[in-house]
C-alpha cells in the first residue's frame, strides 16, 4: 500500500503512460518512464482509504473490466472533497468508442449522474454503488482533447467546436437533450467532467 505523507497533497494520475500530469503520482500497468506505481487498475488501487487529494482519470475508465468497481475504488481512496478529473470517449460516437479494441464501453455525463444524488438517477439508483460524487463541472466535447491541452485543429473544426459548445453545454437540460437526441447524429467524441468525492456519514470499509 502506498503511504500518504501528510505534509503534502497526493495527486494520482491513473493510466498515465509516459505523459503523466505534472506533480502527480503516476499509476499504470507497465513500468514505462513516468510511472511511479505499477498496478493493474482492474484489481483495485494500492492506496489507503481517504488518502488521495485529487485523481486524474483521462481516457482510462473506458478500458476497465468492471466500471462500477473502478469508480468505487477511486471513491474509496479519495479523501472527502477530493476532485476527480475525468475525460472519456463519449458513447454517442460509435467510431471513437469502438475503433480501439481495448475499449469496454462508451460513457456520458448521464453515466456519472448515477453517482450524484442531485440527479434523478443518482437519487433513485444509489444502491448500484456506495461511491458518491458531486458533478462539479460537466462538458460535452465535439472533438477529443489532449491530456493537457486541446489538440491542434483546423479553423473549420474550431468553428464547429465553438458552435457545438454553444448549443450543447448551456446547462444540464441542454446537455441532457444533446446526449439523448441530437448529439449521436453529430457524434459527440468526449465527456469531460470534474467530480467531487462526498463521504458524509459513509464508511469506506
Amino acid at each position: 500500500m502506498a503511504k500518504r505523507n501528510r505534509s503534502r497533497r497526493i495527486t494520482v494520475d491513473l493510466g498515465c503512460g509516459v505523459r503523466k500530469m505534472k506533480g502527480a503520482l503516476g499509476v499504470d500497468t507497465v513500468a514505462v518512464p513516468g510511472v511511479d506505481v505499477v498496478a493493474d487498475l482492474n484489481h483495485g488501487l494500492p492506496f489507503k482509504d481517504s488518502s488521495v487529494d485529487a485523481v486524474y482519470s483521462y481516457h482510462i475508465l473506458e478500458h476497465m473490466d468492471d466500471f462500477l468497481a473502478t469508480m468505487g475504488e477511486i471513491w474509496r481512496v479519495c479523501r472527502p472533497g477530493a476532485l476527480v478529473y475525468v475525460k472519456a470517449p463519449h458513447a454517442a460516437s460509435s467510431f471513437v468508442t469502438w475503433k480501439d479494441p481495448t475499449h469496454r464501453r462508451g460513457l456520458s455525463i448521464a453515466t456519472f449522474a448515477y453517482f450524484d444524488d442531485t440527479y434523478f438517477d443518482g437519487a433513485a439508483f444509489a444502491y448500484y454503488s456506495k461511491a458518491r460524487f458531486r458533478i462539479e463541472r460537466a462538458k460535452l466535447n465535439f472533438t477529443l482533447t489532449d491530456r493537457n491541452t486541446e489538440l491542434l485543429l483546423s479553423w473549420p473544426r474550431r468553428v464547429i467546436n465553438m458552435l457545438f459548445d454553444t448549443f450543447a453545454n448551456r446547462n444540464r437540460r441542454w446537455q441532457y437533450v444533446c446526449e439523448r437526441f441530437w448529439g449521436p447524429i453529430v457524434g459527440i467524441e468526449e465527456a469531460d467532467l470534474i467530480l467531487r468525492a462526498t463521504k458524509d456519514g459513509v464508511k469506506t470499509s
